[in-house]
């Protein structure tokens, strides 16, 4: 399997300096990268959230908190999110958004490693990660963590990065992967290795029937997906 990090260095250490230091400009970069399209693939991940009517949520790798934002803010059920991440620069910045957008006791941020939380069982309704899981070092423990720590019905939302399967759109997305994004990554953030990193990250991470089936195994009752043309996002959908 490609690993697109460096093998005498745990990853988790690596993907948190790397984190750390784009963290600054990291939101800018999102959009650029994904062309604006990374709000409507959330949107489309708190779409499919809304129906179970979550009150606490746990948002893991949840970066500069966008998502955990957007879900106070859009799903009328929730009374509490609990953003946990291991870059204590990208939660700084997703701090102060979350003061700005004057949800101070509706959100708090927490440093912790998602193959072994501190939270008790059963202890969320719902869980999210949004384009993060690809940079876990142990996604099979992880998803059994967070089965944990979801409630019996509980739902896990993931929204990821993903290869298109049409040949066509595959080769155009390898051009743009492999060569424009570490350029405009270069130029703004002037780190190219961390979005040299980002194309090599997603094809490597599990996708679509295999990243289902981890789920399955980890102990979720219920697991399917949803590809968003042009195949560049997939949302998973699980229950506890």
């Amino acid at each position: 399997m490609l690993t697109p990090y460096n093998d005498q260095e745990p990853k988790v250490d690596q993907i948190r300096r790397m984190f750390n230091r784009i963290a600054p400009k990291y939101d800018q970069l999102n959009r650029i990268i994904s062309l604006g399209l990374d709000r409507s693939w959330r949107k489309r991940a708190l779409h499919l959230l809304a129906p179970y009517a979550p009150q606490r949520v746990l948002d893991v790798a949840t970066g500069t908190g966008d998502l955990a934002i957007e879900i106070i803010q859009t799903i009328s059920s929730a009374k509490e999110v609990v953003g946990v991440d291991i870059s204590e620069e990208m939660m700084r910045v997703g701090q102060e958004k979350v003061h700005q957008a004057g949800l101070d006791t509706k959100i708090s941020f927490e440093r912790q490693d998602c193959t072994a939380m501190t939270f008790e069982a059963d202890s969320f309704d719902a869980a999210t990660i949004a384009f993060g899981i690809r940079n876990f070092s142990d996604i099979p423990a992880a998803a059994a963590e967070l089965h944990r720590v979801l409630r019996t019905g509980g739902v896990l939302i993931i929204a990821e990065l993903s290869v298109p399967t049409n040949p066509l759109l595959r080769l155009g997305y390898k051009l743009y992967a492999g060569q424009i994004i570490p350029l405009i990554g270069r130029l703004i953030s002037k780190d190219r290795d961390a979005y040299t990193y980002l194309p090599k990250s997603i094809a490597a991470v599990p996708q679509r029937e295999r990243m289902v089936e981890i789920l399955r195994k980890a102990g979720f009752s219920e697991a399917f997906y949803e590809s968003i043309f042009p195949g560049t996002c997939t949302i998973y959908v699980a229950i506890a």
